[in-house]
């Protein structure tokens, strides 16, 4: 930390901002064909028995989101360690229609574009939430999720230390609602790998 003449602060541990723990700890990304596969996963009654079982046993709480998945930079290796994960909620003034074009296509170019982008994240992914599968007024206010995979920690660290991430994060708060977003850095564990090669998602 520095001053405004550059020079270090005499109390940097005062500086520090209060930390606060994020809405959400981690999240499960299965990716289905349709809605209809969902719905015959989720139907089965062992789902309710085990699944959901375990969940109330282990969680705090479970939010389940029904999402539309746009791949911006698609993976070459499938198989990426870390990612960078981000909870947006949008700003009051925009629909969650609007909110969603406006990331879809204006964000997401600008931080496809970037060359800190290009140079750290080996994968970026939009989750565009649409409907839920449980009665769940906070789940339900999730608007966006993005995903930016990662080949290290270090990599992370060095793309969030970037002036392209600043200049991102900028255009971001433009149509977030900063104060509620929130993002956190998580350990990636592939429990069932994709079988044939991604491909960018065509924007709709």
């Amino acid at each position: 930390m520095i001053d405004d003449h550059n020079r270090l602060v005499a109390d940097p541990a005062a500086r520090v901002p209060v930390y606060h723990r994020p809405s959400w700890d981690g999240f499960a990304y299965i990716a289905y064909n349709s809605v209809d596969d969902t719905e015959q996963t989720l139907a089965q009654e062992q789902y309710a028995k085990r699944i959901i079982a375990d969940e109330q046993t282990v969680f705090r709480k479970v939010t389940r989101q029904l999402a539309r998945e746009f791949i911006i930079i698609p993976s070459a290796r499938h198989r990426d360690p870390f990612s960078l994960v981000k909870i947006h909620y949008r700003q009051p003034a925009l629909s969650r229609e609007e909110f969603q074009h406006q990331w879809l296509h204006d964000h997401a170019d600008l931080v496809a574009s970037m060359d800190a982008t290009k140079k750290y994240v080996s994968r970026y992914a939009q989750l565009h939430p649409f409907d839920l599968t449980q009665e769940d007024p906070e789940g339900e206010k999730i608007d966006g999720i993005t995903v930016l995979s990662f080949a290290s920690l270090n990599d992370v660290e060095d793309y969030i230390c970037t002036r392209d991430w600043a200049h991102i994060e900028a255009a971001e708060h433009t149509i977030i609602d900063s104060e509620r977003s929130e993002f956190w850095t998580a350990v990636n564990y592939n429990v069932i790998n994709r079988l044939s090669s991604e491909k960018v998602t065509q924007k709709t």
